[in-house]
């Protein structure tokens, strides 16, 4: 961000708290450290990156986002790969709700929504689709996501791919 030109404000920027890094003094930590990293002072969304039931360290990671909300040091807190279930247990003890995942006006955020180009991309229905509407099949899935109201982030480092991937709304 910074070697780019832009100002901090015209960029949205997105961190996990790892799964092993989770639990509350672990997860200020490892929140220290990527900010540290990054150089930022206020990051715009952070996540948690799995719910891992097994440890049962989801509710004090979420306190410890929850005070970096509060706190002012990062705009907006959320989960990934959270089932219905695990984000009803979080909901029992959460003050603040997740920004990002799937109900309750929690926006939903796909993740890897192109399926890394694998069978998704070669469906009959996709293919099908795109040669109709003179298309590639990312661009009528990212279309879909978009029409469900999906945030769609996908991860491409080829400038043609990416201006493809921008070009989604033109039919």
């Amino acid at each position: 961000v910074r070697e780019s030109g832009l100002d901090r404000d015209a960029v949205f920027v997105t961190s996990k708290v790892w799964n092993t890094d989770q639990g509350y003094d672990s997860t200020l930590r490892a929140f220290d450290e990527t900010m540290e990293r990054l150089g930022f002072d206020v990051l715009d969304l952070y996540l948690i990156h799995w719910p891992r039931p097994e440890a049962g360290t989801a509710a004090d990671t979420w306190r410890a986002m929850e005070k970096l909300y509060l706190d002012g040091r990062v705009r907006a807190i959320g989960v990934s790969n959270f089932n219905p279930g695990h984000l009803a247990r979080l909901l029992d003890t959460a003050e603040v709700v997740p920004t990002v995942n799937d109900a309750a006006g929690i926006a939903t955020e796909a993740w890897s929504p192109l399926a890394k180009g694998g069978d998704l991309l070669r469906d009959p229905v996709v293919t099908g689709l795109a040669e109709k509407h003179g298309r590639t099949a990312a661009q009528v899935v990212l279309r879909w996501h978009l029409q469900l109201g999906t945030i769609v982030i996908p991860k491409s480092v080829t400038p043609a791919r990416i201006e493809e991937n921008l070009d989604v709304f033109g039919f």
